[in-house]
């Protein structure tokens, strides 16, 4: 019954954010991402400082969006510990779960998303992609990173 607890929300969960994101603020982001590369190609009478300009603010929002996406395998992998205190349960059953749903969702964002020959505009995805596993292996970071997420699931470690 725990198992189909823990599954239930995090299908539910997944199947919210693999669909709203890529329909709904990848669009708004592609617009961003094409205004940067305006900005880079000379764009608004900047010349060569656009493009200056463009790759500063292209890291910035890289890492802006790392650290937003972040929260989601964050959130996976409270959700696998907190289910898997009680000692009779199986771990291994609850991270490979999360671990799949996790990069599933994060797989699917992905994809909508176009490359656009440089970096740092899939930068953000292959960091929340392999989030999961740090936070996996050792959840320190995430109570560094994302306080208020921790507490909000009420984990202590």
């Amino acid at each position: 019954m725990n198992y189909l607890s823990f599954s239930g929300w995090l299908f539910l969960m997944t199947w919210i954010i693999a669909d709203t994101v890529p329909r709904y603020i990848l669009p708004w982001l592609s617009s961003v991402w094409g205004t940067l590369e305006d900005l880079a190609a000379g764009g608004w009478g900047t010349g060569r400082f656009g493009r200056i300009l463009s790759l500063a603010l292209q890291i910035i929002f890289s890492v802006a969006l790392a650290y937003i996406l972040t929260v989601w395998p964050a959130w996976c992998v409270l959700r696998c510990m907190s289910h898997t205190r009680p000692p009779e349960t199986v771990g291994a059953l609850y991270f490979i779960t999360g671990f799949l749903c996790c990069e599933y969702a994060l797989g699917k964002m992905a994809k909508a998303d176009r490359y656009r020959g440089f970096f740092m505009s899939v930068f953000h995805f292959t960091m929340a992609m392999g989030a999961f596993v740090v936070f996996a292996m050792n959840p320190l970071p995430m109570k560094e990173a994302y306080p208020w997420l921790v507490r909000w699931m009420g984990m202590n470690f």
